[in-house]
């Protein structure tokens, strides 16, 4: 009786320690992705919510399997459906090849680098040129020397980034000309080849910035 007394003692404590491990596994993802520090949108979000999505970021959208980005030059950050819900809108123009993916997929990032280079390379080359030469699904990312990786959800983002916002898809606006309420997006569409914009809102998941 003695020795199964400790048998299952030693069972217990065992099972104790595995669950401090996972819990520290659990708390180290949300901590950091490699260099990148987690902090939290709603707190710590120092950029002017106007000019950080005139700093010509980088859309990352997929998953393991395949992924696209591009570089975005509008975008909104703040709440949605309750203030304690921060979300960021962004747009795609449904001649993209980010499109397929954004209607695929329910999760992306978006990144902020410090090479302009790069912001400059997605946005002039296509992943469609990429995808006909390579079955990889981080060809365009390698063309211009970065490196994919993956949150705890699986959602692509790349290790050189100085700031990843990661989000999953809330809401699909693929708004018409019948949605317009005034001149201003009447003349900015007139011409406009590549289609009027599809509206994503996100619900941040989770954010990381490198200090």
């Amino acid at each position: 009786m003695k020795r199964l007394t400790i048998i299952i003692a030693c069972a217990l404590l065992l099972g104790c320690a595995n669950q401090n491990q996972e819990k520290n596994s659990t708390m180290n993802n949300e901590q950091s992705l490699g260099e990148l520090q987690a902090f939290d949108v709603r707190q710590d979000f120092a950029d002017n919510g106007f000019s950080f999505f005139t700093k010509n970021l980088v859309l990352c959208v997929g998953d393991s399997t395949e992924s696209n980005a591009m570089t975005i030059g509008w975008g909104a950050i703040g709440n949605y459906l309750g203030h304690e819900r921060a979300a960021v809108t962004v747009y795609v123009a449904p001649a993209r090849y980010t499109y397929e993916f954004m209607e695929r997929h329910q999760r992306f990032t978006i990144m902020e680098f410090d090479d302009p280079e790069v912001w400059k390379f997605f946005g002039r080359r296509s992943g469609r040129e990429f995808a006909a030469d390579s079955a990889s699904t981080d060809a365009k990312a390698a063309a211009v020397g970065l490196h994919v990786a993956y949150t705890e959800h699986g959602t692509p983002y790349y290790e050189e980034a100085r700031t990843v916002i990661e989000c999953e898809t809330m809401t699909a606006w693929h708004q018409t000309e019948a949605d317009f309420r005034s001149q201003t997006p009447r003349q900015w569409y007139d011409g406009f080849e590549a289609g009027i914009h599809t509206v994503y809102i996100g619900e941040v998941l989770g954010a990381w910035r490198r200090n």
